[in-house]
């Protein structure tokens, strides 16, 4: 059984998903408003307080796995293919 806790992250991430493959407008006010109702209805025992937090840790991690997930499929890919994956991308990624 899910803590509310881990619902309330589960359902963070699946909005978050379902959000950037459709394109949907006014993704934060939309995703806000949800959140809030998903707390309310599925995760009571979070305080309202707390949700703003443990969400900004779930967007870090996110963005720190991006970066993981993007090594391991240009490894994958050069052990398919035979085909090293371009590293030199020039200054860009030290934004």
């Amino acid at each position: 059984m899910l803590s509310d806790r881990e619902k309330l992250i589960l359902h963070f991430v699946a909005l978050m998903t379902i959000a950037r493959m459709t394109g949907v407008n006014k993704e934060e006010h939309l995703i806000g408003k949800m959140m809030d109702d998903i707390r309310r209805e599925r995760c009571r025992s979070v305080a309202p307080e707390d949700v703003d937090d443990i969400l900004e840790e779930v967007s870090e991690e996110m963005q720190s796995s991006k970066i993981m997930f993007k090594e391991l499929m240009d490894e994958s890919i050069w052990s398919m293919t035979g085909v090293r994956p371009d590293k030199h991308r020039g200054w860009d990624d030290m934004k």
